[in-house]
């Protein structure tokens, strides 16, 4: 009996736990680039319950009949519990803002030749000193292209990270030292490079060393770890590719003959003025969220119904007439 309570408070407590990841993907709906957590949920070993000393034991012929061993009853799951949230990084919709400093990063990147899953990421960092790259254990990597230009003229998030180009340096689209005043100006190309419109020849110049957007293809994202809400930090061994370095491999990897169709060239895109939204569905959310609070309350059921019973053995069954 007491088995069930301590099951049903397992049951609980894994569920409270998912519906706080649910929680937070719904409150996260309307961020830009989210992606949703999902709870993984799992159970404790199994137990192998017996009786033991009762007399029972294996009828063999031969050889004499043991008293007292054990017999076996069968198995016992002893509850479940939410072992983690894994992100889910399937790529969510894109709506048109008209900002220019508002990218959209779409890719369809084909798995690695082990069949691992590869994404495509902005590479960000916390800079001391902005006009230094960024070394490589600082860099982290979001999926929101939602940008603004700080006070030094830097292309920065909403969380206040140096958006890097593809040499791991901070962008910066305004330079009252180089007389550099993009401002609203700034174009995007879709391979992400970075341009801005001579205001005497209205050409679209590329910046200066011909910057690009620091794009990084991360294979098997899981090992990617959440830093608040939009920033991961990698946590696999090795480095992860810039888009430079993939794209240079997909094409060796052609010339070579180990597939004829490219995996990571013309499989992405960036969009200016465009927003990813969060991949939440709010109905799916909304409705997973009322299923674990069913499966709450039938947990709660059964630890009133077992502590009612308790409560009658001992006060009504095990009560002393006279």
């Amino acid at each position: 009996m007491i088995r069930g309570l301590y099951t049903s408070a397992s049951g609980m407590l894994a569920l409270q736990n998912r519906q706080e990841s649910l929680a937070n993907n719904l409150a996260n709906v309307n961020t830009p680039g989210f992606k949703q957590d999902m709870g993984v949920m799992r159970a404790f070993p199994e137990q192998l319950i017996s009786r033991i000393r009762d007399q029972e034991g294996p009828d063999i012929a031969g050889y004499p009949n043991l008293d007292g061993q054990a017999a076996v009853i069968g198995r016992l799951n002893s509850g479940v519990y939410m072992s983690e949230a894994l992100p889910l990084f399937k790529q969510g919709d894109i709506t048109e803002t008209r900002n220019p400093f508002d990218v959209a990063l779409l890719d369809n990147l084909q798995p690695d030749q082990d069949g691992n899953e590869r994404r495509l990421f902005y590479s960000v960092a916390k800079l001391e000193d902005a006009a230094q790259p960024a070394q490589p254990e600082d860099v982290r990597y979001t999926r929101n292209g939602n940008w603004s230009v700080n006070s030094d003229g830097y292309l920065v998030t909403a969380d206040g990270y140096y958006v890097l180009d593809n040499d791991r340096q901070a962008i910066r689209v305004n330079d009252p030292v180089t007389g550099l005043n993009i401002g609203q100006g700034l174009k995007i190309s879709r391979l992400g490079e970075l341009q801005y419109e001579d205001p005497v020849t209205k050409d679209l110049v590329t910046m200066p060393n011909n910057l690009r957007l620091g794009l990084s293809v991360v294979t098997d994202p899981l090992k990617l770890v959440r830093e608040g809400t939009n920033i991961f930090r990698y946590e696999g061994e090795g480095q992860i590719e810039a888009l430079d370095e993939a794209e240079a491999n997909d094409q060796a990897a052609i010339a070579a003959g180990q597939y004829t169709v490219p995996t990571v060239a013309g499989r992405y895109g960036t969009q200016q003025g465009w927003i990813e939204r969060a991949n939440v569905d709010p109905m799916q959310t909304i409705t997973s969220m009322m299923s674990a609070l069913r499966a709450y309350e039938a947990n709660q059921r059964v630890i009133t119904t077992i502590d009612g019973t308790m409560e009658k053995a001992a006060n009504e069954i095990g009560r002393v007439n006279g």
